[in-house]
């Protein structure tokens, strides 16, 4: 009787164990099945490419600004020369003797030149003056000769200075330059009594006036 029992339980064990693996091998068989969303959600997931990148939109890449164009009718301290000139920028010096004056042109690390030409005289009375010049180079003792064909000056004491013919209208003092005429305010006699005269001014400008400060006779009428 003990030895009957002994194989009815191990029977029973027996069934026991294979009705487990029974029930291990489905558990398995259904976390594998095609109906598992879980599965096929994430085998989706890491299969699908990653999107291109875009490429850059150029209809919103700012432009750079057009650069302003110069005005070709202010005038230049260093003017273009023609084929036919050279020019030089320097100080006017007025030397020699009363007797017999120069006038050169101290440019900065170079020598004195020696001014010539019909606007000698002009330049002389603009001693200590920057202007530039533009002429022919030659040469001569004891400095290099130059002769001025056109000058402008480039700035009297720090400033640039006005240059015209003095002229009297409706009772008042103006000066006609070369592409502007403007009212000579608090001109002082020197000027009012020499229509026709070369003169520069510098003062303070408002409009078409002008309150004289300092002026020179370039030449005289």
């Amino acid at each position: 009787m003990t030895g009957l029992r002994r194989r009815l339980f191990t029977a029973a064990l027996l069934a026991a164990g294979a009705a487990c693996s029974r029930s291990g091998a489905k558990a398995n068989d259904s976390a594998g099945a095609p109906g598992d969303s879980s599965a096929t959600s994430s085998a989706t997931t890491a299969t699908t490419p990653a999107p291109a990148a875009s490429a850059p939109d150029t209809s919103a890449t700012a432009k750079a600004p057009t650069p302003a164009r110069a005005d070709s009718s202010a005038s230049s301290a260093t003017p273009r020369a023609t084929p036919s000139e050279t020019v030089l920028t320097g100080k006017v010096v007025a030397g020699g003797l009363a007797a017999s004056p120069t006038t050169s042109l101290q440019v900065e690390g170079g020598k004195p030149t020696t001014l010539l030409g019909p606007l000698e005289p002009e330049l002389r009375r603009l001693g200590g003056a920057v202007v530039w010049v533009a002429g022919t180079p030659g040469a001569g003792a004891p400095n290099a000769t130059f002769t001025v064909s056109r000058y402008e000056i480039v700035s009297i004491d720090g400033a640039k200075p006005l240059v015209g013919v003095v002229a009297a209208r409706d009772g008042a003092t103006w000066l006609a330059m070369e592409r502007d005429t403007v009212k000579l305010l608090t001109a002082p006699t020197e000027l009012t009594s020499k229509p026709g005269a070369k003169v520069w001014v510098v003062g303070r400008r408002s409009g078409k006036e002008v309150t004289t400060q300092t002026y020179g006779i370039i030449r005289e009428p």
